[in-house]
């Protein structure tokens, strides 16, 4: 029986870190851990690995991006069965939306995965999130961009790379707008029945390098905001908007910011507002220049615009 053959590319995060003195750290020695836990008690699979960089996630920036989406183009017509990028998960949610918006095309899995503690942690979910991706591309194999992760006390889950959700303050836990694609149950993949298909995708974006000179200047919503003066890298605005998809448009801080952005031709993007609910702070979205984007993640949306300000 042939095996599935899979790809590791290693590029840091905790994931891949050991503890020394009380600080975590990247490892390098821990580079085969996962793969060789998942080996002892299972076959079928065929690993190869690459290292590609190894840093903390936090630190990740334009330059591995690109590095990371080189890698799996040149890797994604080999045999494999299917891609695993072992990641931080600080800035997963970035890494694994920037894949899903760039690799409309690819014709195998990409699951990105990570860990909430050190693998030498009896409390990390990295064993679980790693065999949950592996599992996904022996039982599934549908082709495009995953995150496989495992919250406290539920099963593993396989989230859609275009929709997961920033991290609630003080929690590591992973959601995902719509819900989940799935579960990982006894070794199988169970789609979710509830996950819209096509809802909270953005358009796949055409790839260019990102570029760390041109940047999106991502504010919130709040009130008494600060209109900065954009700097000269500042190429798009990205605001997101209130729960209801408002934004204090009745103030002067707002306006001053998008009076700004209209004199430096800076497109201003806004998030998190759909059509209707047509509150009267709505009504002035066009005379401000503000666009809104289709729904979707707030994290998704800022890869989205850098990726088109790269393009342009």
């Amino acid at each position: 029986m042939q095996k599935i053959k899979i790809l590791v590319i290693f590029t840091g995060g905790t994931i891949g870190s050991s503890v020394e003195n009380g600080v975590i750290s990247p490892d390098r020695k821990n580079k085969f851990t996962l793969i060789e836990s998942y080996l002892k008690g299972n076959d079928g699979v065929a690993f190869e690995t690459l290292e590609l960089y190894n840093i903390l996630s936090e630190n990740l920036d334009a330059e591995h991006l690109n590095r990371l989406y080189e890698c799996v183009i040149e890797n994604s017509d080999s045999d494999y069965n299917g891609i695993i990028v072992t990641h931080g998960t600080d800035t997963l949610q970035f890494t694994t939306a920037f894949l899903a918006l760039t690799l409309g095309g690819l014709n195998l899995p990409v699951i990105t995965v990570s860990a909430n503690y050190p693998l030498s942690d009896s409390r990390t979910n990295g064993f679980a999130n790693f065999f949950a991706a592996v599992d996904f591309i022996r039982s599934n194999g549908k082709s495009g961009v995953f995150a496989a992760y495992t919250n406290s006390g539920e099963k593993p889950k396989i989230h859609c790379g275009a929709r997961l959700l920033p991290h609630r303050p003080f929690s590591d836990s992973l959601e995902s707008l719509g819900g989940c694609y799935g579960e990982i149950i006894s070794g199988e993949f169970v789609e979710n029945r509830d996950c819209p298909e096509n809802k909270y995708e953005p358009d796949k974006c055409e790839y260019n390098p990102l570029s760390s000179k041109r940047k999106v200047l991502f504010i919130r919503a709040y009130p008494n905001m600060v209109a900065s003066e954009p700097g000269e890298e500042v190429k798009a605005l990205l605001v997101e908007g209130y729960h209801s998809g408002t934004l204090p448009t009745g103030t002067d801080d707002l306006s001053e910011l998008c009076k700004k952005a209209r004199q430096s031709g800076l497109p201003v993007w806004l998030t998190g507002s759909v059509e209707g609910f047509n509150y009267e702070s709505k009504m002035h979205f066009e005379s401000l220049g503000i666009k809104l984007l289709p729904p979707m993640s707030p994290i998704a949306a800022y890869m989205y615009v850098w990726l088109k300000i790269s393009n342009a």
